[in-house]
């Protein structure tokens, strides 16, 4: 059998030949209709990908919209067609693997304490 090849098209792969620097122009939705292109490095964790737009939204208009950093998080479709909430800002870009380099923010549904404390909740059993 052959040795699997990777699609040298394959913008998410350690030996693509996309982005000499490691960087990436990924596409941002903001909930406020706002469409921004930024580039952004390949192995950049999605809470310094949120910082970075957060920046570059300044000088966008419809910015006073917007509510705190924290209320916000970034969706995707990722590479199996599922669209997927990325909760956990400490994934890097990389490992997310977006069918195509899309991140929409979206407004959080409850704060991420409480969210937790009823995973905790689950686990020890608690109803």
């Amino acid at each position: 059998m052959p040795p699997a090849v990777t699609d040298s098209l394959d913008i998410w792969a350690v030996d693509s030949q996309i982005g000499a620097d490691g960087s990436i122009s990924v596409d941002f939705l903001l909930p406020t209709g706002i469409y921004i292109n930024l580039d952004v490095p390949r192995d950049a964790t999605i809470s310094h990908i949120k910082q970075l737009l957060w920046k570059q939204a300044h000088s966008y208009p419809l910015f006073h919209l917007l509510t705190e950093i924290d209320s916000y998080m970034f969706s995707c479709v990722n590479q199996t067609a599922v669209h997927e909430e990325l909760e956990d800002e400490t994934r890097r870009l990389c490992d997310v693997r977006p069918f195509l380099p899309v991140l929409k923010l979206v407004t959080r549904n409850c704060d991420p304490g409480e969210k937790l404390d009823s995973k905790i909740g689950v686990l020890i059993g608690k109803g």
